[in-house]
């Protein structure tokens, strides 16, 4: 399946103390079973971070990672941009799903989060928000979210 990680959330995942959500979303990268997806904006937010870049450089070789072309997200972007009708100031985040097709999106950033179910926004299928909290009923979510997640469409 593939997952976009929000620069709000990377270092839950990537921090030097890591939530368990974001424990639980590394380990789902390392299995292999979902592939992040890249590009535009969103990588450069990213790759801001030291850990990120480094695990990004050997992520990329061996396919947990995809990179979409920065033009192909950037056109995106600008065609979403025009009519802009999103709460958040991520249309570069709803550009990588669409045009990835990716619907799981790990976000600490409430306003993108809805932008991300909205489906004039992201249209079927619908996006879907990893769960962030630390509460036995967000793990039961994260736990559901991660069996039933459908593959890449890429792979």
């Amino acid at each position: 399946m593939c997952v976009i990680l929000d620069t709000s959330a990377r270092d839950d995942v990537f921090g030097t103390t890591q939530t368990t959500a974001g424990r639980q979303f590394f380990k789902w990268l390392e299995t292999r079973r979902a592939r992040l997806v890249i590009g535009g904006k969103l990588t450069e937010e990213l790759t801001a971070s030291r850990v990120f870049e480094k695990w990004a450089e050997i992520a990329l070789s061996d396919g947990r990672i995809t990179n979409f072309g920065k033009s192909e997200v950037e056109k995106e972007t600008h065609n979403l941009s025009q009519n802009w009708a999103g709460r958040s100031n991520d249309p570069h985040v709803i550009a990588l799903s669409r045009v990835s097709k990716a619907r799981i999106l790990y976000a600490n950033d409430q306003l993108l989060c809805e932008d991300f179910k909205d489906t004039a926004l992201i249209p079927k299928p619908r996006g879907k928000i990893y769960p962030t909290g630390e509460s036995q009923n967000a793990t039961k979510q994260r736990r559901r979210l991660l069996q039933r997640a459908k593959p890449c469409p890429n792979q």
